[in-house]
């Protein structure tokens, strides 16, 4: 077994218990793009609860770090690499508000992934792989947006931006560390809503600038931020 197929064993042990469970996000994106993906956190989606993640886990002794029932995310190591599984789920937000939405009124959980793809950011960060049989699952044609270089929001971009506003300098981010561009309208979003980003906690802001600082391209990214309305925070 390789250093790789080890890595993607936990995607195993849950489909093996009978629950669909794919990679998602860095994984996926570089399987697709034939990069590496050493070194890098891994995230998992699957239709398994909270509970039964856990239980599949205990099988193979591994403990959690976290377990948020309520979001149905659970967070453990092993192998020296940290792991997130999400059940597939959808977020329901109050349709009438004129504030930052940071938290879903309701979450459903589903057995498929269709409705867990619309509540992802950008459509590159919802292809669904399956290291097993190496297929994909795209429910919003991220990998099309991947081969043209777009960067795209899934869905109207200014609700996505007023959910989290984070997603401003996720959008900064992902941009120059995948070469992409953004979608007219994803840009039109950035400009209009980019200072939303500093109602966000200070660490929060902290952390993300600098993973924007470490990009090979940070003076471009710098650039885009300012334009954004962004402060920048050091």
């Amino acid at each position: 077994m390789t250093n790789m197929q080890e890595l993607f064993l936990p995607v195993m042990w849950l489909q093996e218990t009978g629950h669909k469970a794919y990679l998602v996000g860095n994984q996926s994106r570089n399987a697709y793009l034939g990069l590496s993906s050493k070194n890098q956190d891994v995230d998992i989606t699957t239709s398994a609860s909270t509970s039964e993640v856990e239980a599949i886990l205990k099988q193979n002794r591994i403990v959690p770090i976290k377990v948020n029932a309520k979001f149905g995310v659970v967070t453990f190591e092993w192998k020296k690499v940290e792991y997130e599984v999400a059940t597939f789920r959808e977020d329901i937000y109050d349709p009438q508000f004129d504030h930052i939405r940071r938290t879903p009124l309701e979450v459903i959980f589903h057995k498929q992934p269709t409705k867990d793809a619309v509540r992802r950011d950008f459509t590159v960060n919802a292809i669904y792989w399956n290291p097993k049989t190496n297929r994909f699952l795209d429910p919003t044609k991220g990998i099309k947006d991947l081969d043209n270089k777009i960067l795209r929001f899934i869905g109207d971009p200014n609700l996505r931006i007023k959910e989290d506003p984070v997603r401003v300098l996720r959008a900064v981010r992902f941009k120059y560390s995948l070469g992409l561009k953004y979608a007219p309208t994803t840009k039109n979003a950035l400009v209009r809503h980019g200072r939303l980003v500093h109602k966000l906690q200070p660490s929060l802001l902290k952390s993300e600038f600098n993973k924007i600082h470490n990009l090979k391209a940070y003076q471009s990214a710098k650039r885009d931020m300012q334009s954004f309305g962004v402060v920048l925070i050091v």
